[in-house]
């Protein structure tokens, strides 16, 4: 059985690529956007391990094994709430490709693990920060009792990715005000009414170290980026280079 995902040094440098929308979106509101797992692009996203343990037989004849874990899993789906960084040393080719769409048009901000989680107004939330693992074999039922891995956890096909995987979760029982009794019981929440993305306040002047421009855009989309950058968020604009990359699509 393999350990825990491993929680990366405040120091680490972490990138996370942007298309034009959401970077559009970030200087505007000044927000990081955490994402509820079951909306996530990966549909194996915490039902990996689940999956696989089906696949090789580890649940054959352990039907109360599965129910209850798909239940758990499903739950977890939607109170679990994530941002994904990688933890390359430097920019990545492959990255402008899989997050930038067709046009290529975005950028990646650099920072560390201990500025997003020192810069990022996180309110009652607790956030927990570690490097995804990646494997496709998992055997023994028990880890599936480990949310660590669970929700950390990826299929080897993403391992280019190099994750680093800043989390939040929303309680699914609200407590009441007064104090707890017979009468006055916590409340369930329907995990269906919880919101598809939290957004948190951030000190991008803070938490941001660079402003890598894609190695794709044209001139006047370089132009554009710069203006709008200068508009919405001056203080970012000594941040701002372009890739080291020099090719075409």
């Amino acid at each position: 059985m393999l350990g825990n995902p491993p929680r990366p040094p405040n120091e680490k440098v972490i990138w996370r690529y942007l298309s034009l929308d959401k970077y559009l979106d970030l200087l505007l509101t000044k927000t990081i956007k955490f994402t509820q797992v079951g909306i996530a692009a990966d549909q194996l996203e915490i039902s990996l391990m689940l999956k696989r343990l089906e696949q090789n037989g580890s649940l054959d004849g352990r039907e109360n094994i599965l129910e209850s874990a798909s239940h758990f899993i499903n739950l977890l789906r939607k109170s679990q709430y994530i941002s994904c960084w990688t933890g390359k040393e430097h920019e990545c080719r492959s990255l402008w490709f899989s997050y930038l769409g067709e046009s290529r048009l975005g950028v990646a901000i650099k920072s560390t693990v201990g500025q997003v989680r020192e810069h990022i107004a996180w309110g009652d939330y607790g956030v927990n920060c570690n490097e995804v693992i990646y494997r496709d074999t998992f055997e023994n039922a028990e880890e599936l009792q480990n949310n660590i891995k669970l929700l950390n956890s990826k299929a080897l096909a993403y391992s280019s990715e190099s994750e680093v995987r800043f989390s939040v979760n929303e309680s699914l029982m609200h407590l009441p005000e007064a104090e707890l009794s017979a009468a006055n019981p916590p409340v369930q929440i329907d995990p269906n009414s919880l919101p598809k993305v939290i957004s948190f306040d951030s000190d991008l002047q803070s938490m941001i170290n660079e402003v890598w421009i894609s190695p794709y855009c044209q001139e006047w989309q370089l132009d554009m980026l710069k203006n709008v950058t200068d508009n919405l968020a001056p203080y970012l604009m000594n941040k701002m280079k372009r890739s080291d990359l020099n090719e075409r699509i």
